[in-house]
Protein backbone atom coordinates (compact mmCIF):
# COMPACT_ATOMS: atom_id res chain seq x y z
CA UNK A 1 0.00 0.00 0.00
CA UNK A 2 1.13 3.45 -1.06
CA UNK A 3 2.30 6.04 1.96
CA UNK A 4 0.02 8.39 0.38
CA UNK A 5 -3.27 6.00 0.87
CA UNK A 6 -3.78 6.34 4.46
CA UNK A 7 -2.93 10.08 4.62
CA UNK A 8 -5.67 10.32 1.44
CA UNK A 9 -7.95 8.67 3.65
CA UNK A 10 -7.33 10.94 7.05
CA UNK A 11 -7.42 14.69 4.67
CA UNK A 12 -11.15 12.77 3.49
CA UNK A 13 -12.39 12.43 6.71
CA UNK A 14 -10.67 15.67 8.31
CA UNK A 15 -12.86 17.58 5.02
CA UNK A 16 -15.63 15.65 6.29
CA UNK A 17 -16.00 16.72 9.92
CA UNK A 18 -15.22 20.51 8.37
CA UNK A 19 -18.24 20.20 6.54
CA UNK A 20 -20.71 22.59 7.97
CA UNK A 21 -24.39 21.23 8.16
CA UNK A 22 -27.61 22.83 7.91
CA UNK A 23 -30.11 21.47 10.76
CA UNK A 24 -33.77 22.61 10.01
CA UNK A 25 -36.13 22.49 12.49
CA UNK A 26 -39.73 22.42 11.22
CA UNK A 27 -42.69 23.77 13.50
CA UNK A 28 -46.52 23.27 13.03
CA UNK A 29 -48.68 20.61 12.12
CA UNK A 30 -46.44 18.73 8.95
CA UNK A 31 -44.84 16.35 11.20
CA UNK A 32 -43.68 14.84 8.16
CA UNK A 33 -41.45 18.10 7.43
CA UNK A 34 -39.93 18.59 10.80
CA UNK A 35 -39.97 16.63 14.63
CA UNK A 36 -40.17 19.42 16.45
CA UNK A 37 -44.13 20.18 16.77
CA UNK A 38 -44.58 16.86 18.34
CA UNK A 39 -42.27 17.46 21.04
CA UNK A 40 -43.47 21.15 21.88
CA UNK A 41 -47.05 20.83 21.38
CA UNK A 42 -48.94 21.48 24.41
CA UNK A 43 -45.62 22.08 26.80
CA UNK A 44 -44.34 25.17 28.46
CA UNK A 45 -40.47 24.38 27.47
CA UNK A 46 -39.06 21.53 26.06
CA UNK A 47 -36.18 19.96 23.47
CA UNK A 48 -36.17 18.37 19.92
CA UNK A 49 -32.90 17.19 18.56
CA UNK A 50 -31.91 17.51 14.21
CA UNK A 51 -29.30 15.62 12.97
CA UNK A 52 -27.41 15.58 16.55
CA UNK A 53 -28.39 19.06 17.03
CA UNK A 54 -29.76 19.95 20.35
CA UNK A 55 -32.76 23.04 20.57
CA UNK A 56 -34.24 23.90 23.63
CA UNK A 57 -36.91 26.53 23.92
CA UNK A 58 -39.42 27.73 26.63
CA UNK A 59 -42.58 29.91 26.31
CA UNK A 60 -42.62 33.26 27.89
CA UNK A 61 -46.41 32.74 28.86
CA UNK A 62 -48.51 29.44 28.00
CA UNK A 63 -47.60 26.75 25.86
CA UNK A 64 -46.42 25.97 22.12
CA UNK A 65 -49.19 24.91 19.98
CA UNK A 66 -49.25 24.29 16.75
CA UNK A 67 -51.36 25.49 14.43
CA UNK A 68 -53.45 24.47 11.19
CA UNK A 69 -51.58 27.02 8.62
CA UNK A 70 -48.33 25.23 9.55
CA UNK A 71 -46.92 27.15 12.22
CA UNK A 72 -45.99 27.51 15.54
CA UNK A 73 -47.20 29.91 18.50
CA UNK A 74 -47.62 30.39 21.85
CA UNK A 75 -51.22 30.10 23.48
CA UNK A 76 -50.48 32.50 26.46
CA UNK A 77 -52.21 31.86 30.30
CA UNK A 78 -54.54 34.39 29.72
CA UNK A 79 -57.78 33.98 28.55
CA UNK A 80 -58.12 36.81 26.72
CA UNK A 81 -55.10 35.35 24.18
CA UNK A 82 -57.65 33.68 21.67
CA UNK A 83 -54.74 32.93 19.26
CA UNK A 84 -51.99 30.39 18.88
CA UNK A 85 -49.62 32.85 17.62
CA UNK A 86 -46.64 35.17 18.75
CA UNK A 87 -48.77 38.28 19.69
CA UNK A 88 -49.93 40.95 21.59
CA UNK A 89 -53.20 39.72 22.27
CA UNK A 90 -53.29 38.80 25.86
CA UNK A 91 -52.92 40.96 29.29
CA UNK A 92 -49.69 38.84 29.87
CA UNK A 93 -48.16 41.20 27.23
CA UNK A 94 -45.93 40.35 23.78
CA UNK A 95 -45.29 36.59 23.69
CA UNK A 96 -41.99 35.34 22.87
CA UNK A 97 -39.54 32.10 23.28
CA UNK A 98 -36.50 31.65 24.69
CA UNK A 99 -33.80 29.30 23.28
CA UNK A 100 -30.95 27.54 23.01
CA UNK A 101 -28.70 25.28 21.33
CA UNK A 102 -25.67 22.39 22.80
CA UNK A 103 -23.42 23.58 19.70
CA UNK A 104 -22.60 27.10 18.28
CA UNK A 105 -25.03 27.73 15.31
CA UNK A 106 -25.03 30.06 12.66
CA UNK A 107 -28.45 31.43 11.74
CA UNK A 108 -29.22 30.69 8.14
CA UNK A 109 -33.04 31.77 7.47
CA UNK A 110 -36.19 31.63 9.41
CA UNK A 111 -40.19 31.42 7.79
CA UNK A 112 -42.91 33.02 9.86
CA UNK A 113 -46.56 31.97 8.53
CA UNK A 114 -49.65 33.86 8.81
CA UNK A 115 -47.38 36.89 8.39
CA UNK A 116 -48.90 40.34 7.01
CA UNK A 117 -47.90 43.72 8.69
CA UNK A 118 -46.03 42.12 11.25
CA UNK A 119 -42.22 41.96 12.65
CA UNK A 120 -40.53 39.68 14.80
CA UNK A 121 -37.44 39.99 16.42
CA UNK A 122 -34.33 38.21 17.52
CA UNK A 123 -31.98 38.92 20.35
CA UNK A 124 -28.29 37.50 20.81
CA UNK A 125 -26.23 38.75 23.14
CA UNK A 126 -27.69 41.89 23.75
CA UNK A 127 -27.77 42.52 19.83
CA UNK A 128 -31.38 42.70 18.23
CA UNK A 129 -32.45 42.02 14.93
CA UNK A 130 -36.10 43.24 13.56
CA UNK A 131 -37.70 40.55 10.95
CA UNK A 132 -39.86 42.69 8.70
CA UNK A 133 -40.49 39.70 6.07
CA UNK A 134 -42.13 36.22 6.22
CA UNK A 135 -38.75 34.31 4.71
CA UNK A 136 -36.17 36.01 6.57
CA UNK A 137 -32.08 35.77 5.98
CA UNK A 138 -29.70 36.77 8.28
CA UNK A 139 -26.53 38.36 7.66
CA UNK A 140 -23.44 36.28 7.14
CA UNK A 141 -22.22 35.84 11.04
CA UNK A 142 -25.34 35.73 13.33
CA UNK A 143 -23.70 33.41 15.30
CA UNK A 144 -25.22 32.00 19.14
CA UNK A 145 -22.73 30.29 21.18
CA UNK A 146 -23.49 26.85 22.65
CA UNK A 147 -25.81 26.90 25.70
CA UNK A 148 -26.72 30.38 25.56
CA UNK A 149 -29.95 31.86 25.51
CA UNK A 150 -31.56 33.91 22.73
CA UNK A 151 -34.90 35.43 22.36
CA UNK A 152 -37.34 35.23 19.23
CA UNK A 153 -41.04 36.82 19.40
CA UNK A 154 -43.43 39.24 18.55
CA UNK A 155 -42.28 42.85 17.84
CA UNK A 156 -45.50 44.50 16.12
CA UNK A 157 -48.37 43.73 14.01
CA UNK A 158 -51.11 41.52 14.17
CA UNK A 159 -49.29 38.31 15.29
CA UNK A 160 -47.65 35.55 12.97
CA UNK A 161 -47.03 31.68 13.19
CA UNK A 162 -42.94 30.51 13.56
CA UNK A 163 -42.83 27.39 10.82
CA UNK A 164 -39.16 26.75 10.33
CA UNK A 165 -35.72 27.80 11.81
CA UNK A 166 -32.65 26.82 9.64
CA UNK A 167 -29.39 27.02 11.73
CA UNK A 168 -25.96 25.98 10.84
CA UNK A 169 -23.44 24.38 13.40
CA UNK A 170 -20.25 26.13 13.21
CA UNK A 171 -17.44 23.67 13.02
CA UNK A 172 -14.84 23.51 16.25
CA UNK A 173 -11.69 24.94 16.29
CA UNK A 174 -9.57 21.45 16.75
CA UNK A 175 -11.65 20.11 13.01
CA UNK A 176 -9.82 23.33 11.45
CA UNK A 177 -6.07 22.03 13.36
CA UNK A 178 -7.19 18.56 12.12
CA UNK A 179 -7.09 19.69 8.69
CA UNK A 180 -4.37 21.89 9.06
CA UNK A 181 -2.29 19.50 10.04
CA UNK A 182 -3.23 17.06 7.51
CA UNK A 183 -2.69 19.34 4.70
CA UNK A 184 0.90 20.13 6.28
CA UNK A 185 1.83 16.29 6.37
CA UNK A 186 0.62 15.80 2.89
CA UNK A 187 2.88 18.69 1.89
CA UNK A 188 6.08 17.07 3.54
CA UNK A 189 5.23 14.01 1.89
CA UNK A 190 5.07 15.46 -1.56
CA UNK A 191 8.09 17.31 -1.20
CA UNK A 192 9.88 13.90 -0.18
CA UNK A 193 8.88 12.24 -3.07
Amino acid sequence: MKPQTPLLTLITIAAFNLSVSAQTFTFGSNTSAGQAQADFDDLASGSTISGGLTLTATASSGTFNSTPAGGFGINANASDDITNQFDNKSTDGAEFMTFSFNQNVDFVSIELTEFGADEAFLTIAGITTIIGSNSFIFASGTTLAANTDATFGFHSGNGFELASLVVAVVPEPRTYALLSGCCALAAVMLRRR
